[in-house]
Protein backbone atom coordinates (compact mmCIF):
# COMPACT_ATOMS: atom_id res chain seq x y z
CA UNK A 1 0.00 0.00 0.00
CA UNK A 2 1.53 3.44 -0.78
CA UNK A 3 0.77 5.74 1.63
CA UNK A 4 -1.59 8.71 0.72
CA UNK A 5 -0.74 12.26 1.60
CA UNK A 6 -3.63 13.04 3.94
CA UNK A 7 -2.89 10.01 6.12
CA UNK A 8 -2.30 9.61 10.02
CA UNK A 9 0.90 8.09 10.17
CA UNK A 10 1.97 5.35 13.31
CA UNK A 11 5.41 4.34 13.54
CA UNK A 12 6.70 1.00 13.95
CA UNK A 13 9.28 0.83 16.30
CA UNK A 14 11.89 -0.40 14.21
CA UNK A 15 10.71 2.62 11.50
CA UNK A 16 11.16 4.90 14.44
CA UNK A 17 14.31 3.97 15.04
CA UNK A 18 15.71 3.33 11.84
CA UNK A 19 14.13 6.95 10.59
CA UNK A 20 16.39 8.73 13.71
CA UNK A 21 19.43 6.25 13.68
CA UNK A 22 19.76 6.27 9.82
CA UNK A 23 19.95 2.53 10.20
CA UNK A 24 18.30 1.56 7.33
CA UNK A 25 17.50 3.40 3.81
CA UNK A 26 13.99 4.58 3.82
CA UNK A 27 14.72 6.99 1.24
CA UNK A 28 14.64 4.38 -1.71
CA UNK A 29 10.57 4.33 -1.56
CA UNK A 30 7.93 6.98 -1.24
CA UNK A 31 7.88 6.32 2.85
CA UNK A 32 10.75 8.66 3.61
CA UNK A 33 8.16 11.71 1.86
CA UNK A 34 5.31 10.66 3.35
CA UNK A 35 6.75 10.27 6.77
CA UNK A 36 8.01 14.36 6.13
CA UNK A 37 4.70 15.48 5.47
CA UNK A 38 2.77 13.71 8.00
CA UNK A 39 5.45 15.45 10.50
CA UNK A 40 4.68 19.17 8.70
CA UNK A 41 0.63 17.99 8.91
CA UNK A 42 1.39 17.22 12.72
CA UNK A 43 -0.36 13.80 11.48
CA UNK A 44 2.30 11.33 12.91
CA UNK A 45 2.70 9.42 15.87
CA UNK A 46 4.83 7.06 17.79
CA UNK A 47 3.34 4.62 20.56
CA UNK A 48 4.80 5.17 24.22
CA UNK A 49 5.17 1.54 23.65
CA UNK A 50 7.65 2.11 21.16
CA UNK A 51 9.72 3.83 23.85
CA UNK A 52 9.76 1.13 26.27
CA UNK A 53 10.70 -1.40 23.47
CA UNK A 54 13.97 0.54 22.49
CA UNK A 55 14.94 1.22 26.01
CA UNK A 56 14.69 -2.64 26.49
CA UNK A 57 16.62 -3.44 23.73
CA UNK A 58 18.92 -1.53 25.01
CA UNK A 59 19.22 -2.80 28.23
CA UNK A 60 19.40 -6.17 26.50
CA UNK A 61 22.52 -5.32 24.20
CA UNK A 62 21.05 -5.26 21.27
CA UNK A 63 21.55 -1.68 20.39
CA UNK A 64 23.88 0.70 21.83
CA UNK A 65 23.34 4.24 21.93
CA UNK A 66 26.37 6.87 22.68
CA UNK A 67 23.66 9.00 25.29
CA UNK A 68 21.62 6.97 27.76
CA UNK A 69 18.59 5.38 26.95
CA UNK A 70 16.67 8.36 28.18
CA UNK A 71 18.72 10.95 26.70
CA UNK A 72 18.03 9.06 23.14
CA UNK A 73 14.50 8.87 23.59
CA UNK A 74 14.23 12.62 25.10
CA UNK A 75 15.14 13.66 22.06
CA UNK A 76 13.12 11.42 19.93
CA UNK A 77 9.79 12.27 21.24
CA UNK A 78 10.48 15.74 20.95
CA UNK A 79 11.54 15.29 17.31
CA UNK A 80 9.46 18.60 15.39
CA UNK A 81 6.36 16.86 14.17
CA UNK A 82 6.69 13.99 16.01
CA UNK A 83 3.36 12.79 18.76
CA UNK A 84 3.56 10.66 21.07
CA UNK A 85 0.69 8.28 22.19
CA UNK A 86 -0.06 6.95 25.67
CA UNK A 87 -1.39 3.35 26.16
CA UNK A 88 -5.06 5.07 27.31
CA UNK A 89 -7.95 2.78 28.35
CA UNK A 90 -9.25 2.89 25.33
CA UNK A 91 -6.33 1.62 23.26
CA UNK A 92 -5.94 -1.58 25.99
CA UNK A 93 -8.98 -2.72 25.45
CA UNK A 94 -8.81 -2.55 21.70
CA UNK A 95 -5.66 -4.21 22.16
CA UNK A 96 -6.87 -7.23 24.49
CA UNK A 97 -9.88 -7.95 21.59
CA UNK A 98 -8.42 -7.36 18.03
CA UNK A 99 -9.90 -9.89 15.90
CA UNK A 100 -7.41 -13.23 15.33
CA UNK A 101 -5.28 -14.53 14.35
CA UNK A 102 -3.23 -12.06 16.09
CA UNK A 103 0.15 -12.69 15.05
CA UNK A 104 2.49 -10.58 17.45
CA UNK A 105 3.19 -9.94 21.30
CA UNK A 106 1.58 -7.36 23.60
CA UNK A 107 3.52 -4.75 21.74
CA UNK A 108 2.18 -5.44 18.39
CA UNK A 109 -0.85 -5.48 19.73
CA UNK A 110 -0.54 -2.03 21.66
CA UNK A 111 1.02 -0.85 18.37
CA UNK A 112 -2.25 -1.78 16.44
CA UNK A 113 -4.68 -0.81 18.38
CA UNK A 114 -3.09 2.60 18.47
CA UNK A 115 -3.00 2.91 14.56
CA UNK A 116 -6.97 1.37 15.04
CA UNK A 117 -8.25 3.94 17.58
CA UNK A 118 -6.60 6.88 15.73
CA UNK A 119 -7.00 5.93 12.16
CA UNK A 120 -3.63 5.73 11.39
CA UNK A 121 -1.55 3.69 8.77
CA UNK A 122 0.83 2.12 10.43
CA UNK A 123 4.27 2.09 9.14
CA UNK A 124 6.00 -0.90 9.92
CA UNK A 125 8.05 -3.81 7.95
CA UNK A 126 6.56 -7.10 10.31
CA UNK A 127 5.74 -9.03 7.30
CA UNK A 128 3.06 -10.52 10.19
CA UNK A 129 1.66 -7.43 10.19
CA UNK A 130 1.55 -6.86 7.08
CA UNK A 131 -0.14 -9.86 6.45
CA UNK A 132 -2.82 -8.82 9.19
CA UNK A 133 -3.34 -6.08 7.17
CA UNK A 134 -3.94 -7.57 4.25
CA UNK A 135 -6.64 -9.62 6.15
CA UNK A 136 -8.50 -5.98 6.54
CA UNK A 137 -7.91 -5.60 10.23
CA UNK A 138 -5.61 -2.77 10.07
CA UNK A 139 -4.50 -0.46 7.50
CA UNK A 140 -0.06 -0.46 7.32
CA UNK A 141 2.33 0.18 4.62
CA UNK A 142 5.42 -0.86 4.22
CA UNK A 143 8.18 0.76 6.30
CA UNK A 144 10.95 -0.29 4.43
Amino acid sequence: MSVPDDQRLLLDTHVLFWLLTGAADLSSTDIRTAIERASEREALFISAVSAWEIAAMEGQGIVRFSITPNEWLAQATTTPGIQTVDVDPSIAAEAASLPLPFPGDFIDRALVATARRLNCVLLTADPELLAYADLGYLRAAAGS
